[in-house]
């Protein structure tokens, strides 16, 4: 019996061992798993990410992780620096996204890519979209970004057709109208739009220490680096925002707001490389109306500050029509004009802006600039005193201030002291 009752003993003491064996070693195989999730999950966090495929959104509410929405993919966020609760869900850093993402669904990258942040420089509406409780974000051609169960009350930045253009989650982003709930009026900002833009009218430029180009350039339309240099910062200290032809189109169609603004061009293409580098050097921008004919855009070295419209293709020549400098774009036959501005538009990606040469024009050239298909056209100054563009202006009637070489800084004054 005795012998019986340590047999049982031994047995139980066996199986106790056997049994905390076993729970030692799941307990070592979780520890271990648990290890390895917290390692790949940490090899998946950074200050700055990317999502990989369709990320959900999620929205931690008592504990639980709730699905909200989702961003696209190749989608760049940044997270916070310290991350609470359940470490698998990483928190998006934004104003405008209180939300968490999966840590599978992202890779990490070094930077962000910087983002075209100019919109920063337009005047915001004193009106605001309210957006229905989907609200679905697009970038500015038309791909979708964001796709959230929530309503959004934002400020009006661009008014564009059928979409308005937002800022969220720090970037310039549009919402379709037929997303949009309501439009409401708001005070946004006590900045008012400019009154007009005030177009400045170049031609060629030369460097005045190389006597080369200074016995090249003697016309009154040759512009010294010392008076363009001058322009330049005269702009710069008076804070006139340099902006670009698709801005000029997009104010006087009323879809932006701008503050005290300059459109400078500069016609023909030739003897441009001095302006060019003071261009950059002052961080301008500036569109070049090219012959394209005489200058091939392609021969210009790239700068983020120039853009290239026509000047028609092979239509700068004098005295072929009558009255004027005989532009032929007033009077050459229909199908010669077209075919010519097409070859012109076709050598410039599709340019919409246009220039006329030598200042001229009349309803026949204006009908056959349109139905070659540009949108924008400019001349030189009119007689009426008033030269800015306005909202509403004529789109093919836009006048300029032609600069010559005894342009002053007194001049420049007074042509931007009109904007209001």
């Amino acid at each position: 019996m005795l012998h019986k009752k340590i047999s049982l003993i031994c047995g139980g003491m066996l199986i106790l061992l056997i049994g905390s064996i076993v729970y030692l070693s799941t307990e070592k195989d979780n520890e271990t798993l648990d290890n390895k999730t917290n390692e790949e999950i940490k090899e998946h966090y950074n200050k700055y990410v990317i999502t990989n495929n369709e990320t959900k959104l999620y929205e931690l509410l008592n504990g639980k992780y709730i699905e909200k929405g989702y961003i696209s993919k190749n989608i760049e966020l940044e997270l916070m620096d310290k991350q609470v609760d359940d470490k698998e869900y990483f928190q998006i850093k934004s104003n405008d996204i209180n939300y968490y993402v999966y840590y599978k669904d992202i890779t990490p990258i070094d930077n962000l890519n910087v983002k075209d942040n100019r919109y920063k420089n337009y005047i915001v509406f004193n009106e605001n979209v309210v957006t229905n409780n989907l609200t679905i974000f697009y970038d500015e051609k038309d791909n979708e970004l964001y796709r959230i169960n929530q309503s959004y009350t934002l400020p009006i930045i661009i008014k564009d057709g059928n979409k308005y253009g937002v800022e969220f989650n720090k970037e310039l982003v549009y919402l379709k109208k037929d997303n949009v709930k309501e439009v409401i009026k708001a005070n946004n900002t006590e900045l008012k739009n400019s009154s007009g833009i005030g177009v400045l009218n170049y031609h060629a430029f030369y460097d005045e220490n190389n006597l080369e180009e200074k016995n090249d350039c003697t016309t009154e339309i040759c512009h010294s680096k010392t008076q363009f240099k001058s322009h330049l910062e005269y702009i710069k200290e008076n804070n006139i925002l340099s902006v670009t032809a698709k801005e000029v189109e997009m104010y006087i169609d009323g879809e932006i707001q701008l503050p005290k603004s300059v459109f400078i061009t500069i016609d023909d293409g030739g003897k441009t490389d001095v302006a060019i580098d003071l261009l950059e050097k002052y961080k301008m921008n500036a569109t070049i109306f090219l012959v394209t004919s005489w200058f091939d855009p392609s021969s210009y070295r790239k700068s983020e500050y120039i853009e290239f419209h026509s000047h028609t293709h092979n239509m700068h020549n004098g005295g072929k029509c009558p009255g004027g400098q005989g532009g032929e774009i007033k009077c050459l036959p229909k199908e010669e004009i077209l075919s010519d501005l097409k070859a012109s538009r076709e050598v410039l990606n599709g340019s919409t802006v246009f220039c006329y040469p030598f200042y001229e024009y009349n309803d026949y050239a204006i009908n056959l600039v349109k139905e070659a298909g540009f949108t924008m056209a400019f001349i030189g100054e009119s007689n009426n005193s008033d030269n800015l563009v306005h909202v509403g202006s004529d789109k093919f009637k836009l006048r300029r201030f032609v600069i010559v070489t005894y342009t002053t800084i007194d001049d420049l004054d007074k042509y931007f002291d009109q904007i209001k």
